[in-house]
């Protein structure tokens, strides 16, 4: 087609255009582009047309319209583009906000769309047309995009500075710096971002355990860091910034970024050789002197100096001017003022301050020290106790050095140069152990900068290693000794003239005393190095320790005149040759048979020369100069200085300090003695040697026990146990610690423990004894001291020990009522005591107080009383020089004369006034004013205890005085003893009231949780009828303590005196069970509760839950009676107790003595109260006879009683008078004195005729006749009380009986009819079902042709639990009754019960309920 056609087309393309029909624009626009693909205005056009489509609402694909919109743009622009007009067109679309939106970046991409901008800038130029347009476009789409870091990215790459962008266009948006600083700073974190993601993605697939982790996560890294330009942009920026400061800011972090990039290569050629690279750029900023704290320090630690004497002193001195707060810089600045240092440190100072500027001077550190001038021919005893520090030129002291080392080197943990330097200062001062953990920490950075870094550093490597190897040299040795040779042999393999490495071979060989081996290693050694000192000075000590002296000597007098210098390492190394010469000097004159002091005296001099020349560098000169002085002068004093001297100097010296604490220890300074072997354990170069010596272990142990502080007592005791498990005087003492602490199992397992080690030890047995006694054991422990005590009889402590044993066993015995075993143990004490203060001269107080307390045992078990040994103690007392005690015995006079000369009622009195006497002697034993106010106050108080115990016995009132005024002194000397104020409080209660509580109060707030004053402050309250008072009392105390009876006791007498008798016998009975029956008081308040409750209520006899009470305080009055055999009160509680129990034997033996006791009261008082209660006591024991079939006696007894109280006139007498007609009676009908039964029967019934019991016992007496007229006469006398006193189902059920045994059928159907009428509270107080079983027994006489059980079964349906309910009904469900606890049934019952069922098992179980039930026994035998 011609040219005009396609004008012609674009004509009318023109046209649809400009009217707007785009579609048709768009139809003829394709159709020229058919004919001329590369006609610019067709693409204009249909550039055009679709910008224009896009403006229109109801485009469809929105998309493809801006995609071709675009297409044909940039078409027409690549066509002509120098021509503007397509490019207009084209950024027309750019600068519509919405069409930019969906063009960028979802068309085109930022990049593409930047080479865009460029190309119209470029455009824009050649048509020399204004370019602000285009530039605000470009600022718009920045700022739009500001937060998008992809967007920024690619924005800052494509205009980075010296590129065509930045020069045409990027220079309007940005300067250069600007343009860098934010690529550089969006590159970063564009590529942490990646490094970050990768590393977690492959950490994912990795485990930790994988040997090739790190490299894993390398290689990761290095993916990434392998394309990065950060480091060109680094480039271009640092050479861009003129700003010194701030180049160097951004030099530091490319050198960080290098570093991580440096970690990151896996290659380790690469490695190295970027390693190279780096090491260069380091040392080139270090060389300018940058200000970069980074770079210097990576400067010290990539150096892999020869040694650290060869660092530049200079570049330290730089380094510690520039920051003088880096670890790292303090580090090496102390190396350089150290001693141990090659440097002389004042003089490069001064060198160094004088090519600095005034301003930029290093102060030097001065130490200020006293001038001090010694004359030569000083004597030896004034260079021992001179104290004085010589003069010290150096800038920095060690001490100072040593301090900030310690400080620095936690602070810079990944320093190679620093651990390097910290290692050796501390190999070099011979604290290999301190050094150890420095060098393994130095290695472990060593090996992580050659893994990470690529580092060459050898010779670090080399110089950790072989400090290594000399720390385990010394330390743990011998133990680390292979670890220590294995080292040695490596860095031999490496280097075979090490002369270091050959050197500490032998020393090994040395510290194992392998002599000969060493000898050969040296000898090799020094022909390499035949000038080297300290190869010779060793060479020269074995050579001595092989006997060959004269070599020796030789050898060393070589080496002390070779050694020269002045400074700290040669003054030592001089030191220690001269101390090595007089000690070979002492070995040869041990080693000749001959002895010559002129080598003892030679070796003073040589040590005399030492302290000359250097006084307070060299310990072992003064410690060598002790063993002179204490093992061939025998002059102690000038040993001990000596070794204190050296002690002073250095801790390490294990025979100085035990020579020290020796000297301690025999004057009892404990104290002193811990304190020197506390400086020796603190010191961690003597822990090798102490894997092998415990004394020091167990000097601080003995002394925390002297301190009583046992828990670290027990730590140092352990110690010495385990550095030697052989030591018993360790495990002694363990074992006392453990029993101070209160672990008492533990002493005694240890005190096992010794003696097994040491059977002979004498003391381990004591102190086994003591644990054993403490634990209760007491029969252990006194087989164990009367054993000791064999061995050693004249050891006070011994046999004082046995004694108060003795004691404290009797007292347990006492405590579990073994009282008659008690009471000899107690008796053998008195022995015991009798040769200790007669024969040994022993009369401590403890040995008063333990006499005392024997004393009182025999006072609380009056029924022992007679075994008191009174020869023994007559014996005891007339030994001692008795010096009156007027203040006292003014007031109770018990002298010995006056218990001696008087007239005594009994042993009783005479325990008391004994017990009161020892008391007092412990008062007047000693010289009383030099006695500690305590101690006076215990005096006193012992005093104060023992008076009012007698009072409380004997009844009076001078003792009770005594002991206010002893508890008054005893409280004047220590206000504070709680046992005083209670002592005082109990003897004023019938005196002051007020007095006694102040007292109990003061105790209180002393003593707030101690139950028994505040037992006694409620008892105060009751007495003076402050009732709510005692009840609160009470109260607080079951709070304190519950499981104590006391409280519960208390409660008791409150609530009966509150009149609440049944919560008080609730109260009575939970104090019995609390304290196990054994409390003396607990069993005789809770007899007579029982009694109260029981005696005179109609209980039934077979009522089990009256004779278990019974039989409870039987048992628990029997155990009083041990106690009080002679207490009034307790025997008649137990006379009415045995006598319902039908213990007539054991009554019987009570009552007779009651009637001697009220008898021989009466004697003495003729008072008729006591012949009263005499009347009383022989109407029970007439009962009593009656019950034990004494029938005669009774008469007599109650004749007598009769007569007694026929004129005294009481309830309580018209009670025994009806008891003792009741006596006649039976007696006299037993014995067929009819006639006489009758007579008093009718007296009974004259006084006693409304007491059921009395008219159904005579009725039983009258049918058991047997006649007709005494059987109707039973009979009447039973239906009058029915008619006079209403119904009673007793006297019913006898009238039932009877009519059942005459088998009178009338009578019968008469009872059945009243049985049968009876209400449910009637047959509710048959207890014991006896109405339906006498109804089936009337039924089953009266009609035998029926079943009777309807009544049986009636009462099981009203009370099912009731075993007796079931009797007729279920044997099986009876005795599942009776088994299940819920009824109380006798073994006689249970063992019918179990009868019954027949089979062969419950018979079996039934015999061994019951073995005398004849019932059983025949049922078994049916058996078989």
């Amino acid at each position: 087609m011609s040219q005009s056609e396609i004008k012609q087309l674009l004509k009318e393309a023109k046209t649809e255009l400009s009217n707007g029909y785009y579609e048709d624009a768009i139809e003829v626009a394709l159709k020229v582009l058919k004919l001329d693909e590369e006609n610019y205005f067709a693409l204009i056009f249909l550039g055009k047309s679709y910008a224009s489509i896009s403006d229109s609402d109801d485009v469809k694909n929105i998309e493809v319209v801006y995609k071709n919109a675009l297409k044909y743009y940039i078409r027409a622009t690549t066509i002509q583009p120098t021509n503007l007009l397509a490019w207009k067109g084209l950024f027309q679309l750019f600068l519509n906000p919405n069409k930019f939106s969906h063009l960028v970046p979802q068309l085109i991409s930022f990049e593409e769309l930047f080479e865009l901008f460029d190309e119209y800038m470029n455009c824009l130029l050649t048509n020399e047309q204004s370019q602000v347009e285009l530039i605000d476009l470009v600022r718009t789409v920045k700022r739009q995009n500001q937060d998008d870091l992809n967007f920024l990215l690619t924005f800052y790459k494509h205009y980075i500075p010296g590129q065509r962008p930045y020069e045409t266009l990027g220079r309007h948006l940005m300067t250069p710096l600007e343009a860098l600083l934010q690529l550089l700073k969006l590159a970063k974190i564009n590529e942490e971002k990646l490094v970050s993601s990768k590393i977690s993605n492959e950490r994912m697939k990795l485990s930790s355990n994988d040997p090739q982790y790190q490299l894993k996560i390398n290689l990761s890294a290095w993916a990434i860091y392998k394309e990065s330009q950060l480091t060109n942009y680094y480039n271009q920026l640092i050479n861009l910034i003129d700003d010194d400061t701030e180049r160097q800011k951004w030099e530091q972090e490319w050198l960080e970024y290098k570093i991580k990039i440096l970690r990151s290569i896996p290659d380790n050629e690469q490695k190295q050789s970027f390693f190279k690279e780096l090491k260069d750029i380091v040392d080139g900023m270090v060389v300018v002197g940058t200000e970069s704290l980074l770079c210097w320090k990576y400067y010290f630690d990539w150096s892999d100096f020869t040694d650290i004497n060869s660092i530049d002193p200079e570049l330290i001195l730089k380094f510690f001017t520039q920051f003088p707060k880096e670890p790292l810089a303090s580090i090496l600045y102390v190396w350089l003022n150290s001693s141990f240092s090659d440097y002389d440190s004042k003089k490069l100072i001064i060198d160094f301050n004088e090519k600095l500027s005034k301003d930029q001077k290093v102060n030097i550190p001065t130490i200020e020290t006293k001038e001090e001038t010694e004359e030569d021919n000083a004597d030896l005893d004034d260079m021992l106790e001179t104290d004085d520090v010589n003069n010290n030129d150096q800038t920095l002291s060690e001490e100072e050095i040593s301090i900030t080392l310690m400080d620095n080197i936690s602070k810079v943990k990944n320093s190679t140069l620093a651990y390097r330097v910290v290692s050796q200062y501390y190999i070099l001062n011979k604290e290999y152990e301190v050094a150890l953990p420095f060098i393994k920490s130095g290695i472990s950075v060593v090996s992580l900068n050659m893994r990470d870094y690529g580092a060459d550093l050898s010779y670090t490597k080399n110089d950790l290693t072989l400090a290594l190897a000399t720390g385990y040299t010394y330390v743990e040795a011998p133990k680390n000794h292979k670890y220590a040779i294995s080292l040695y042999d490596k860095i031999l393999k490496e280097n075979e003239q090490n002369i270091h490495a050959k050197l500490g071979k032998a020393i090994i060989s040395i510290e194992r005393e392998n002599w000969q081996d060493a000898h050969l290693l040296l000898i090799d050694v020094i022909k390499e190095a035949p000038n080297n000192l300290e190869v010779m000075s060793q060479l020269a000590w074995t050579e001595a320790h092989l006997n060959d002296f004269d070599s020796s000597l030789k050898q060393l007098n070589n080496v002390v005149s070779k050694a020269e210098g002045v400074d700290i390492r040669m003054i030592l190394f001089k030191s220690e040759n001269l101390w090595r010469q007089a000690k070979v000097y002492l070995m040869k004159y041990d080693y000749q048979e001959e002895k010559d002091m002129d080598l003892v005296k030679t070796a003073f001099k040589i040590l005399v020369s030492i302290i000359k020349f250097n006084p307070d560098g060299f310990a072992k000169s003064y410690s060598t100069l002790g063993d002179i002085y204490s093992n061939y002068y025998q002059d102690k004093t000038r040993a001990y200085k000596c070794y204190y001297k050296s002690f002073e100097l250095d801790f390490i010296d294990i025979v100085a300090a035990k020579f020290i604490a020796e000297i301690y220890t025999e004057n009892g300074n404990w104290n002193a003695a811990s304190q020197i072997a506390e400086r020796l354990v603190k010191c961690e170069s003597v822990k090798t040697q102490l894997r092998y010596i415990n004394w020091p272990y167990r000097v601080i142990g003995i002394a925390y026990l002297e301190k009583q502080e046992e828990s670290q007592s027990i730590e140092w005791f352990q110690s010495a146990i385990r550095v030697d498990s052989s030591d018993v005087e360790s495990w002694v003492g363990l074992g006392q610690a453990y029993y101070a602490s209160g672990r008492i199992d533990a002493s005694i397992k240890v005190f096992e423990k010794a003696i097994e080690l040491d059977p002979s030890h004498s003391y381990a047995k004591y102190f086994n004894s003591i644990s054993q006694s403490s634990m209760g054991e007491y029969a252990t422990a006194i087989d164990i001291l009367k054993i000791i005590t064999k061995v050693e009889p004249d050891n006070i402590a011994f046999q004082s020990t046995l004694a108060t044993t003795l004691v404290q066993y009797a007292y347990d015995l006492y405590y579990q009522n073994y009282l008659q075993k008690s009471i000899s143990i107690a008796s053998e004490s008195i022995t015991l005591f009798q040769h200790i203060i007669t024969e040994l001269k022993h009369n401590s107080q403890n040995m008063w107080v333990s006499l005392s307390k024997t004393l009182y045992l025999y006072i609380l078990v009056e029924s022992q009383i007679d075994q008191l040994p009174l020869e023994a103690l007559v014996c005891i007392f007339q030994s001692i020089e008795y010096t009156s005690s007027e203040e006292i015995d003014s007031v109770d006079s018990v002298t010995l004369e006056n218990i001696l000369s008087s007239e005594s009622p009994g042993n009783i009195h005479i325990t008391c006034m004994f017990l009161v006497l020892a008391s007092k002697l412990a008062l007047v034993s000693h010289d009383f004013e030099q006695l500690s106010g305590t101690v006076r106050s215990s005096v006193w108080c012992n005093i104060g205890i023992s008076e009012l115990i007698t009072y409380v016995t004997l009844k009076e009132e001078k003792f009770r005085n005594a002991a206010i005024h002893s508890f008054k002194k005893a409280i004047k000397y220590q206000s504070n003893t709680i046992e005083a104020w209670i002592g005082l409080g109990i003897a004023t209660m019938d005196v002051n009231y007020r007095v006694a509580q102040h007292s109990f109060i003061k105790a209180i707030s002393y003593s707030p949780k101690d139950v028994s004053i505040w037992f006694n402050l409620a008892m105060l309250g009751l007495k003076n009828n402050d009732v709510d008072f005692a009840s609160d009392v009470m109260k607080r105390m079951q709070s304190l303590e519950p499981q104590s009876s006391s409280p519960w006791l208390g409660m008791a007498l409150v609530l009966e005196k509150k009149d609440d008798f049944s919560g008080s016998s609730q109260m009575y009975a939970h104090s019995y069970s609390l304290s196990n029956g054994r409390s003396r008081l607990t069993q005789l308040l809770y007899a007579k509760s029982i009694l109260g409750k029981r005696i005179g209520h109609g209980n039934d006899e077979r009522d089990i839950e009256a004779i278990e009470e019974l039989t409870a305080i039987a048992a628990g009055l029997e155990q009083y009676f041990k106690k009080r055999p002679n207490d009034t009160f307790a025997l008649e509680c137990a006379l009415m107790v045995l006598e319902r129990l039908h213990n007539y034997k054991m009554a019987n033996t009570l009552a007779s003595k009651l009637t001697e006791i009220f008898e021989k009261r009466f004697d003495e008082s003729q008072d008729e109260n006591e012949l009263f209660n005499y009347g009383i006591i022989k109407a029970q024991l007439a009962r009593i006879q009656l019950g034990f079939g004494q029938y005669t006696e009774s008469i007599e007894n109650s004749d007598l009683s009769n007569g007694i109280l026929a004129d005294l006139y009481s309830e309580k007498s018209q009670f025994a008078q009806l008891s003792n007609h009741i006596c006649l009676g039976l007696s006299n009908f037993y014995l067929g004195n009819f006639d006489e039964t009758i007579n008093h029967f009718q007296e009974l019934l004259n006084d006693g005729k409304n007491i059921f019991s009395f008219v159904i016992m005579i009725a039983k007496v009258l049918f058991d006749v047997g006649t007709e007229d005494t059987q109707t006469i039973a009979i009447q006398e039973l239906v009058q009380y029915i008619e006079e006193n209403g119904f009673d189902l007793m006297v019913t059920l006898t009238i039932a009986v009877i009519a059942i045994l005459e088998d009178d059928t009338s009578s019968m159907k008469t009872m059945l009819h009243k049985f049968n009428d009876l209400t449910l509270k009637q047959l509710e107080s048959d207890r014991h079902k006896e109405v339906p079983k006498l109804i089936k027994q009337i039924c089953d006489r009266i009609y035998p042709k029926k079943s009777h059980n309807i009544n049986m079964q009636r009462t099981a349906f009203f009370s099912p639990n009731n075993n007796n309910s079931w009797s007729g009904v279920d044997k099986k469900i009876e005795q599942r009754l009776m088994t299940n606890g819920q009824n109380k049934v006798n073994v006689e019952d249970l063992s019918n019960a179990y009868c019954k069922i027949g089979n062969l098992a419950n018979i079996q179980r039934s015999l061994f309920l019951c073995p005398w039930n004849k019932n059983a026994v025949k049922s078994l035998k049916e058996c078989f």
